[in-house]
């Protein structure tokens, strides 16, 4: 097996921005993997990914957590995982069975928290917030940046995945839209 010779940043949180109705952070804290079924054993993927992360598999356009790992639906037998576990956890764990792509130095992570988010929202994505409850995940584009929103408390704490090469795009926008509200 050949070793993977680049490694990923790692970054911390960081508080971004704080008022009285939100507090913007870059919540990277953990890897990010995109992990997908690439053999038709579902039963066996569903099983082991179970045993392995403690939930089940999300369902469309869910996620599932607990205080090790967060699942993201993204598509068919695709899931984007944010996680404490390593590479060598999930390769090993799932041999033979998924594709896994380490995405940690390709993605970040902002968490959106406050009596403001909903406003917040309504200003960014054009879906029903109504509707957009906990355990929510939706593939998006905010501002032609294309990412995933995942809520996690509604009316309260959101997050938003997209891609490093336009974090500081997102950043910029979500700064310039809480300094408005």
């Amino acid at each position: 097996m050949i070793k993977n010779l680049l490694k990923p940043n790692l970054y911390r949180s960081e508080v971004l921005m704080v008022n009285d109705k939100l507090k913007l952070t870059l919540d990277n804290s953990r890897n990010i993997f995109s992990l997908n079924e690439n053999k038709d054993e579902t039963n066996k993927f569903n099983r082991i990914f179970k045993k392995f992360f403690g939930f089940t598999v999300p369902e469309i356009a869910k996620f599932k957590l607990n205080d090790n790992s967060i699942a993201l639906w993204s598509r068919t037998k695709s899931y984007i995982i944010l996680t404490d576990f390593n590479l060598d956890d999930l390769t090993s764990t799932f041999d033979g069975l998924a594709s896994i792509t380490d995405q940690t130095g390709g993605w970040l992570s902002f968490k959106i928290s406050g009596k403001g988010s909903i406003y917040l929202f309504e200003k960014l994505i054009t879906i029903n917030l109504e509707n957009f409850n906990e355990g929510n995940v939706i593939r998006t584009s905010i501002s032609k940046i294309n990412c995933f929103v995942f809520c996690r408390k509604k009316d309260e704490t959101y997050y938003i995945i997209c891609p490093v090469s336009f974090s500081n795009a997102m950043r910029s926008r979500l700064i310039q839209l809480i300094e408005l509200s």
